[in-house]
């Protein structure tokens, strides 16, 4: 089988010369058991690079925009970034199934799997598998799911749905176990509701009766 090169390692190995000079962040949303979206950004430190575009690093590395994406996933989309002092691409594939979403990663970049199984969502990832962490200056990996995150490996940082990863510190797999959406509170809304729909009909009813029996005493 032919191996998968990712766009954001063509781009690590580009820049293994320019420490520090790059961030790689990966914002996974894990909307249902069926569907999940990812938004990647990979960009360059303008404090680094000046006033050169993105386009011109590429030219100083040799390749450029068209043949760096030439095989860039069916699935996904780029657009500019041009943010916080970093300035490269922002790429995202929306509402795939958890599958299909295991599978793009792997092309993009860090390769991840998520499933669903026994009411809980499983995650993990490899992480930039052999990158230098010394090209990038920021690379984290932030999942949101439906439910609770309930556990995560070591330095992972929990924040109720969310789960947050730094790639460039974290030392084996990174993986997470999430529960699936809290309908509580819809049930609870739903049953007020038809006892509410319940309490009007009996009203109704109730405010009826006195006059059924006086016109029938007329």
């Amino acid at each position: 089988m032919k191996k998968i090169v990712s766009v954001i390692g063509v781009m690590l190995a580009l820049v293994l010369s320019l420490t520090g000079c790059m961030k790689v962040d990966v914002d996974l949303l894990v909307s249902s058991p069926e569907k999940a979206s990812l938004d990647m950004v990979m960009a360059f430190d303008q404090k680094l690079i000046g006033d050169a575009s993105v386009d011109e690093m590429l030219g100083q590395m040799g390749t450029s925009e068209a043949e760096l994406f030439k095989s860039f996933p069916a699935d996904a989309t780029k657009a500019p970034y041009d943010k916080d002092g970093f300035k490269g691409y922002t790429f995202s594939v929306k509402d795939k199934s958890l599958t299909e979403m295991s599978d793009i990663s792997g092309e993009l970049g860090p390769k991840l799997d998520i499933e669903f199984r026994d009411g809980l969502y499983y995650f993990s990832a490899q992480g930039l598998a052999g990158a230098d962490p010394a090209t990038l200056s920021e690379s984290t990996m932030t999942i949101t799911f439906p439910g609770e995150v309930t556990s995560a490996s070591a330095g992972a940082e929990i924040d109720g749905n969310t789960v947050s990863f730094d790639m460039r510190a974290a030392s084996g797999d990174m993986t997470a176990v999430a529960k699936e959406k809290d309908n509580t509170s819809l049930y609870l809304s739903l049953g007020f509701g038809v006892l509410a729909i319940l309490g009007a009909v009996v009203a109704v009813v109730m405010m009826r009766r006195p006059e059924e029996t006086s016109q029938a005493h007329a």
